[in-house]
């Protein structure tokens, strides 16, 4: 007879598979442990640069912050001037007048169809 402390090879290869399952589920829940580092530490990556910007915008003074947020006026002004003098902008600007003024002609050339065929139904019916 077989001592009680040996195992069958049925149940070896269940202890087995059930080895390489847990071994599979191990290794998916380090890779997304990884995972989840690496986008922590994008985040603080990004955290730093916007805590940067942010930085800019503690003012020790009113005065300090009045000029900063006047040089950022003025540079909004800047961009806006050199969207008006975009010459694309102006051409397009022009096709839209021009578009505009075609819908208002045809409006108008409807209109006239309208009242001579009126005119014309008018007169064929009181004849």
């Amino acid at each position: 007879m077989g001592n009680n402390d040996e195992i069958t090879l049925s149940e070896a290869k269940r202890v087995t598979a059930e080895l390489k399952a847990s071994i599979l589920k191990l290794d998916a829940l380090n890779q997304n442990v990884v995972l989840t580092l690496t986008q922590m530490q994008d985040l603080d990556s990004k955290l730093k640069n916007y805590t940067s910007v942010l930085e800019k915008f503690e003012y020790k003074s009113e005065d300090e912050m009045t000029t900063n947020y006047g040089a950022y006026l003025a540079f909004l002004g800047k961009r806006i001037d050199e969207l008006i003098k975009n010459s694309n902008l102006k051409n397009i600007e022009k096709i839209v007048i021009k578009a505009d003024y075609i819908v208002n002609l045809s409006v108008v050339k409807v209109a006239l169809i309208v009242a001579v065929l009126t005119t014309g139904i008018n007169i064929l019916i009181l004849k």
